[in-house]
């Protein structure tokens, strides 16, 4: 991952992101604990820079905690994650990630630093490890994580509507930029301006929450769970949300997850475009072979570069592998019941680049009477705004198509997309 020194600096700011994130779920809150999933709990904060892209959606810009107490955000706990949050600087320690294989096989070691700690293909996955790598190293147990990315802030001041800070309207359109300015012209933690702006925004928001008629917070509590289902924002409790917690959810029939982290390509992601393509050949015995090229226009002035994964239906048996530009891999590996394809791509400034599998597959049909039916399962990786999906199903020789849908070229989903084909 990258290790740029000047990150601090760069976030000096970021922290009233979080504090946003306590302010904005409180009626969310409120509602959840009247049905017995919050009552005095300690939630871990992650704010996830999805102009950095990772596994779970975004580099750990921030990290904290909060104290739920009877529906309220107490106790609030806020730290930068490349800085000495602690005297002897505990968040910069090198832990053990114990997988996934594709990161560790690749990258030939277990041992990343604290703030690239989220390296799991979910945030399900990844929140009971960061749950427990904060005990270890801060001797402070919490109940759960709660985890924001830049996208959400912005949908969320959509909600609450501008605000008046520092004499200067700040909309859901120059919050990420003020944001950033007010990090470089303050010049780090502490300078008066940077903490001026903190306090007032963070005044302001919690005014505009708490002041919200029932139908704002109606719509405030909507676009909290719209942002939960595009992995926006993500809530890991133990036995409560699920469904917010970002886990995979592994469908009967085909299955096709890409995974991408943004290895040292700087602030690209918010404008870098991917296209995923996949045409799956359907054979009379049931098997398949299947081809996917994942594209990614870098729209940026600087050489864009991603350790991409793509999970696949087990048993998958890798035939070709073919890249546009400078890369390194594939690496083959298994996760539980899927088949992982990694690589290291660089993609230049201002140009395409692509990698492209070829594969076979063991049958992933659904039993359905008569009729055959294919199935395919497209999920959106957390921190992603959207993506563009072409899909192609060639039948077998000789078979009638029923119906189908979600198959064609152009969909452009914020979420996740079902395929289906029957046949005959």
């Amino acid at each position: 991952m990258t290790g740029d020194s000047n990150r601090p600096m760069r976030y000096a700011a970021v922290v009233i992101i979080v504090l946003v994130l306590a302010a904005i779920l409180v009626p969310s809150i409120d509602v959840l604990n009247g049905l017995g999933f919050f009552q005095e709990r300690t939630y871990l904060l992650v704010l996830q820079d999805n102009s950095e892209l990772r596994n779970t959606g975004g580099f750990m810009a921030c990290v904290g905690s909060v104290d739920i107490q009877n529906g309220q955000p107490t106790n609030l706990k806020l730290y930068y994650s490349l800085s000495n949050a602690y005297a002897n600087n505990t968040l910069s320690a090198a832990v053990n990630v114990d997988g996934p294989e594709s990161f560790t096989s690749f990258y030939n070691s277990s041992l990343v630093r604290f703030w690239d700690l989220n390296v799991q293909y979910d945030f399900a996955t990844f929140a009971p490890i960061y749950l427990s790598t904060w005990q270890e190293l801060t001797g402070q147990h919490a109940d759960g994580v709660i985890a924001l990315d830049l996208t959400g802030l912005q949908v969320l001041l959509k909600a609450t509507g501008p605000l008046t800070v520092a004499n200067e309207t700040i909309t859901w359109r120059n919050i990420i930029d003020r944001i950033y300015f007010a990090s470089v012209t303050g010049g780090g933690v502490g300078k008066p301006d940077l903490a001026k702006f903190l306090g007032e925004m963070t005044g302001k928001l919690i005014a505009a929450v708490q002041g919200a008629n029932p139908i704002e917070k109606l719509l405030l509590l909507s676009n909290l769970q719209t942002l939960g289902q595009q992995r926006h924002l993500l809530i890991y409790a133990p036995d409560a949300l699920h469904g917010y917690d970002g886990a995979i959810q592994k469908k009967a029939g085909d299955y096709l997850y890409v995974v991408d982290a943004n290895s040292g390509g700087g602030k690209a992601d918010l404008d870098v475009n991917r296209t995923i393509t996949y045409h799956t050949d359907l054979h009379d015995n049931g098997t398949q072979t299947s081809n996917v090229t994942i594209t990614y226009a870098n729209n940026c002035g600087w050489t864009y570069k991603v350790f991409t994964t793509t999970l696949v239906p087990e048993g998958a048996e890798l035939l070709n592998e073919r890249y546009s530009s400078y890369h390194l891999g594939p690496d083959v590996t298994e996760s539980g019941d899927l088949t992982a394809f990694s690589s290291y791509v660089e993609v230049p400034a201002h140009s395409t680049g692509s990698v492209t599998y070829t594969y076979s597959l063991p049958t992933t049909l659904l039993p359905a009477g008569v009729f055959s039916h294919y199935d395919l399962y497209v999920p959106k990786q957390a921190g992603i705004d959207q993506f563009t999906l072409n899909t192609a199903v060639t039948l077998p020789n000789g078979a009638q198509l029923i119906h189908e849908s979600n198959v064609g070229n152009g969909t452009v989903t914020n979420g996740d997309v079902q395929v289906e084909v029957i046949y005959r």
